[in-house]
């Protein structure tokens, strides 16, 4: 990916770009809550590999969506299936602290 100027400067996201992160945008925000499990799999697949102002934060709801503390195991299991070392980073950082606030 390009360095991200802004749009329709020399160096910003071309319009091709722009359309992706816009279809990108649309089908997080589609995203209804709580995911299923099925869902999450596929979700844990696609994560943005760096920030996209504040939509990681969106998929990063929907995948924990699907936690329990019955599942805890198998949703570590899950996120360390994360494409995206960003998200997966965020994703083990909250699993930590929702055990630490247990203990």
């Amino acid at each position: 990916m390009q360095d991200a100027g802004f749009p329709g400067e020399e160096g910003g996201p071309s319009d091709e770009i722009l359309d992706l992160w816009e279809s990108y945008q649309d089908a997080v925000v589609s995203i209804t809550r709580p995911v299923t499990w099925e869902e999450a799999e596929i979700l844990i697949r696609c994560c943005p590999t760096d920030h996209m102002a504040g939509i990681e934060w969106t998929v990063l709801h929907g995948i924990e969506s699907v936690f329990t503390p019955e599942r805890l195991e198998e949703f570590r299991s899950l996120v360390e299936r994360c494409n995206s070392e960003l998200m997966k980073g965020m994703l083990l950082e909250r699993l930590q602290n929702y055990i630490n606030s247990r203990e």
